[in-house]
């Protein structure tokens, strides 16, 4: 199963976001640059974010995107089944899919199970257990940040 772009990006903007001091904010710009990402992008993954009330944006001079705490306490499962939706898992699914054999397919249950087995696996993982000090460091540094004593040793 491959994930969407769509996903990655919102994968990784969760993990930057656990990964900073608790209260700190990001401006998309800087969580652009972070997760190494083109703006439009990170600004579509961070509304939709938003709009789930597992980050919080605020515009303005003092604005900036910051972790929510059922942001932090999110399975990476229950992320992805949002962010992913319903996508199909082959064409023959698509609501213009083509296939004589649609009617009587068994592949589509057993491929609509192994996507929830993968969830599932992803459910017991929280986001804020994704981020450690060492990976963070740098990306810290980057952004200007300061980076936990461990990250940089």
């Amino acid at each position: 199963m491959k994930l969407t772009a769509f996903s990655d990006v919102g994968l990784r903007v969760m993990m930057l976001l656990s990964g900073v001091p608790e209260g700190s904010k990001l401006t998309t710009h800087e969580l652009a640059d972070g997760v190494a990402t083109p703006y439009n992008h990170v600004a579509k993954a961070v509304a939709r974010l938003s709009g789930l009330g597992l980050v919080q944006a605020t515009r303005g001079r003092f604005g900036g995107v910051r972790i929510t705490e059922p942001g932090r306490r999110e399975s990476v499962g229950h992320l992805l089944r949002e962010l992913e939706g319903d996508q199909p898992m082959v064409e023959c699914e698509a609501p213009d899919g083509e296939c004589p054999l649609n009617h009587l397919c068994s592949l589509r249950g057993v491929l609509n199970r192994a996507r929830e087995a993968f969830y599932a696996e992803l459910d017991a993982v929280i986001i804020s257990e994704l981020p450690h000090s060492r990976q963070m460091g740098p990306v810290m540094v980057q952004l200007g940040l300061r980076p936990p004593q461990d990250a940089l040793a």
